[in-house]
């Protein structure tokens, strides 16, 4: 009847009522539980990143948020819940990867990101969330390409250091000093020259714990770098820092890194333009005084041990790895060296 409609629509049963109030209780838990599932991996990869940036480790809060922003990109396409079932199978990396690749993503790219994963799946294992598979990440791309590829030769270093600086552009002045003093320094990363503080400097020795490590690093500055020192060193008062890489007045962890990377981009921008001018056709970035300091040191017959410690790596191994490209080179020259010896005792006898 039309008047018990109406009744019923202004004066619903307190019965109807109710169930109505359990299914929107019902329907929006399962919601949420979709929203927990689908979200999953994200949630996790969140609480590592708030742990890494609890431990002021920015470069790896930076790593993690890049990967964990393009697994979210690739599920939304793709159309699938990122719980940790559905992502670690080595189905779904293979298709990320090549999403990645369809995508423009360069080899080291997709390498970071796999690699990213690869730690967040570890952790799972660890806090025994996921069993243990060996062999997921076998058919992904995870390799790390040789940065001793990045190193310049003995005549090409010697050509930058005797280079005459007033013939160059003030910013190419300035990109040039300090790539030399990166060098000169043992091979010092650019963040650790960024982030020399004044007070580092006692006397002719500069002591910095290295930002990645936190392995305190004493070096002595050599005659060679001196004059360059003087010449491109903070001059304002009122910085802390060593050189002006960096803002003074921003006290924010998260600023601080930020205006890092701003500067790392300057810094690569002009290292190309400097290249363009003294060393046509050759790449440099941030990290070829780094990689060319262990390059010449490990052809010069410095031991690995030495090397590492001036590096400031973690360990041995690390090294070991850095240099690992010329080991072979090493072994076939000592094997051509065999072999002229054997052969000229021949014809001796």
């Amino acid at each position: 009847h039309p008047l018990l409609c109406i009744h019923k629509l202004f004066h619903p049963c307190p019965c109807s009522s109710r169930t109505r109030n359990i299914e929107l209780k019902k329907q929006r838990i399962m919601n949420e539980t979709k929203i927990t599932e689908a979200a999953e991996l994200v949630a996790y990869m969140m609480t590592v990143i708030r742990k890494l940036k609890e431990d002021k480790k920015h470069p790896a809060v930076h790593t993690y948020t890049s990967t964990m922003n393009s697994v979210i990109t690739f599920s939304t396409e793709k159309v699938f819940k990122m719980t940790f079932e559905e992502m670690f199978t080595k189905g779904r990396l293979k298709e990320y990867e090549n999403w990645l690749r369809n995508n423009k993503a360069k080899w080291n790219t997709v390498s970071t990101y796999m690699r990213t994963l690869k730690a967040v799946h570890n952790r799972l294992v660890a806090n025994k969330r996921m069993p243990y598979e060996p062999t997921l990440f076998d058919d992904v791309y995870t390799k790390v390409e040789s940065q001793t590829k990045r190193s310049l030769s003995d005549e090409q270093m010697q050509a930058l250091l005797k280079t005459d600086f007033e013939r160059l552009p003030e910013e190419i002045r300035c990109a040039l000093a300090y790539f030399l003093l990166m060098f000169l320094f043992r091979g010092m990363p650019f963040i650790d020259l960024a982030s020399l503080r004044k007070q580092d400097v006692k006397g002719n020795t500069i002591s910095y714990s290295r930002h990645k490590t936190k392995r305190h690093i004493t070096l002595r500055i050599p005659k060679e770098a001196i004059e360059l020192f003087e010449a491109f060193r903070n001059k304002h008062p009122d910085s802390d820092y060593l050189f002006p890489i960096l803002n003074k007045d921003i006290e924010d962890e998260k600023k601080q890194y930020e205006n890092y990377l701003d500067a790392l981009r300057k810094f690569n921008r002009l290292l190309k333009k400097m290249a363009e001018l003294l060393l046509p056709d050759v790449k440099l970035s941030s990290y070829t005084p780094r990689h060319t300091w262990a390059t010449l040191a490990f052809h010069a017959g410095i031991p690995i041990g030495i090397i590492s410690k001036a590096l400031g790596h973690s360990s041995i191994k690390v090294t070991e790895t850095y240099l690992k490209p010329f080991e072979n080179e090493k072994v076939d020259a000592a094997n051509d060296g065999l072999i002229l010896s054997v052969m000229g005792s021949g014809e001796a006898a």
